[in-house]
């Protein structure tokens, strides 16, 4: 049975808590990049916020007072594009240096199963008594 709508957390809370484990994690990995990454969510949220409320604005204002508030409302889509786009590389670029490790690690296991194969044949070798 589904939580009565009132005691589920806002979406707000709800991005947080989804970004609580990513940020346990990045901490645990690199605090200097967990704390990178609040500051730039941060930056996006609050971004948003300003959009959202320069909407509302643009939306009361009646047709008459558009033009007067559709310079603030453009102003607040570019400051969020801005950060959400900063978000974005920082993601991007934590992924690709995880994708990197990631790599290293794998060639790093090649050469220990390419090695653990010759040693393999030369121990079938001297148990044959060649």
């Amino acid at each position: 049975m589904a939580a009565p709508a009132f005691a589920q957390p806002a979406a707000k809370d709800r991005g947080a808590d989804q970004d609580a484990g990513f940020i346990e994690y990045l901490r645990r990995q690199d605090p200097a990049a967990a704390e990178r990454f609040i500051t730039l969510r941060n930056a996006r949220e609050a971004a948003l916020a300003e959009m959202q409320q320069a909407t509302e604005r643009y939306g009361a204002g009646g047709p008459a007072l558009r033009p007067v508030s559709l310079p603030a409302l453009q102003q607040a889509r570019k400051r969020y594009a801005e950060a959400s786009l900063a978000l974005l590389d920082f993601l991007d670029e934590r992924d690709r240096a995880v994708i990197a490790k990631l790599e290293a690690d794998v060639e790093r296991v090649k050469h220990s199963l390419e090695n653990r194969a010759h040693d393999r044949v030369q121990l079938e070798r001297m148990r044959r008594g060649e």
